[in-house]
């Protein structure tokens, strides 16, 4: 029974690190996926926005209306190659918001799980110890009722006792299985926080600069000409090359930044809205870590009072072999080794709250 309880704990382990590796792999894969995305998405604005563009126009010549011309040419804008640049700069903010957002509501997710999980691995491996312990008691009642120094009801109550243990084991191995809790690297989610309202704020920043763009520009210009009809006036015939320079700028680009900025302020706001609302998920599990370290820390005194009292108990009938205070020992011993249990398991809980809890305030 020991080896099978042995491995059948170890399965459980292995069981619970393989989904938590899956889940984990699961978010990783998922913020790579958000961010090729994005990413793959300015990179295809930027290669537009970035390549020469080619051009070609038949008509009249701007100087001389009677005279008809095709003129073939390439033209490189700068407001655009910076546009494109942007739109790689913002899908680096979008791909780092994106992820410093999930990590803060994993943790908010599955921090408290993943304490309970801790607490569930910890409680199954306490319960085999307690189990080992009353399968020693039971073969020495056994020994004792063969030999005629004990009593059948001693073996059974112990037996009853083993039951009842081995139905909390299962329960605790149950639930360290049905809790698929991947592991949540530690961090500082007031600073986490700091940080989405800062990276939101450069997001849109970067944006805004980004449309701004589109309000002027710079172009170089160049091409071929050739006069097709009409009178040149002291012109060349053949293909004459050009080279110049393009300003534009529209007049409404003032007014139109100070709408986009209301824009930004509007989408910021909204922005705002919803990292508030993982706000006060952070505040509410930190509030309930909180009340739960509270309870620990007033219950634990009293645990340490049952486990001393029981401890003081044993070691007083640790020398006596009569039949009854044998009977005696071996029920103390099994209650020690639950006090036990239950000690550990508070400090345990306790020491997990408080990393989990400082950490974040």
């Amino acid at each position: 029974m020991h080896l099978q309880i042995h491995r059948v704990f170890v399965c459980t382990l292995l069981v619970t690190l393989s989904t938590a590796a899956i889940a984990q792999a699961s978010a990783d894969a998922e913020k790579q996926a958000y961010c090729q995305y994005v990413q793959d998405q300015a990179d295809a604005e930027r290669t537009l926005d970035t390549g020469v563009e080619g051009f070609g126009r038949l008509g009249q010549s701007d100087s001389n209306p009677s005279l008809k011309q095709v003129v073939v040419g390439l033209s490189k804008s700068l407001s655009k190659h910076l546009q494109g640049m942007s739109a790689t700069r913002a899908a680096q903010l979008e791909c780092e918001l994106f992820g410093r957002t999930l990590s803060v509501d994993r943790a908010v997710k599955y921090g408290m799980p993943a304490i309970d999980k801790q607490l569930a691995v910890a409680q199954a491996a306490d319960l085999k110890d307690v189990v080992d312990i009353l399968n020693e008691e039971i073969e020495s009642a056994d020994k004792r009722l063969r030999s005629g120094n004990g009593v059948l009801s001693d073996v059974l109550m112990l037996r009853q006792q083993r039951d009842q243990v081995l139905t909390q084991y299962t329960a605790a191995k149950t639930e360290v299985v049905s809790q698929q809790i991947p592991d949540v690297p530690q961090i500082d989610l007031k600073q986490a926080l700091a940080a989405i309202d800062e990276t939101t704020l450069d997001l849109q920043d970067e944006l805004n600069h980004k449309q701004k763009l589109q309000a002027w520009d710079v172009s170089l210009v160049g091409g071929m000409q050739k006069p097709i009809s009409g009178v040149p006036v002291n012109t060349s015939t053949g293909y004459q090359p050009f080279v110049s320079v393009t300003f534009t700028y529209n007049f409404n680009a003032v007014s139109y930044g100070r709408k986009l900025e209301n824009a930004t302020r509007s989408l910021m706001t909204m922005r705002r809205q919803l990292n508030d609302e993982l706000a006060q998920k952070v505040d509410g599990m930190q509030r309930s870590m909180a009340d739960r370290l509270s309870v620990q820390k007033e219950s634990l005194p009293s645990l340490l009072d049952e486990q001393s009292r029981l401890a003081g108990e044993y070691e007083r009938l640790r020398k006596l072999d009569s039949p009854e205070a044998l009977r005696m020992k071996s029920q103390i011993r099994v209650s020690l080794a639950m006090a036990a249990m239950k000690v550990h398991l508070a400090r345990l809980q306790i020491t997990l709250l408080t990393q989990n809890y400082a950490q974040d305030q």
